[in-house]
């Protein structure tokens, strides 16, 4: 949420859109905090249907959240 960039790309774009942005940033910081939760990291990475999910609800609430 801090980032400037994919503040700005929730602003300017639609959700659909914002979706690429977010997708490059959820993975970098997810790999950034792998060693705090190896756990939810490696299933999130090893199960599609469950990281898909993750992904898809952490989206939408921070589109919402940058669009307030």
């Amino acid at each position: 949420m801090d980032d400037e960039t994919l503040q700005t790309q929730a602003r300017v774009n639609k959700i659909d859109t914002f979706k690429f942005a977010f997708d490059d940033k959820f993975i970098d910081k997810l790999i950034g905090r792998m060693d705090q939760n190896q756990e939810i990291f490696e299933k999130i990475l090893e199960d599609k249907v469950f990281g898909d999910l993750v992904k898809e609800l952490m989206m939408k609430k921070i589109y919402k959240k940058l669009n307030e």
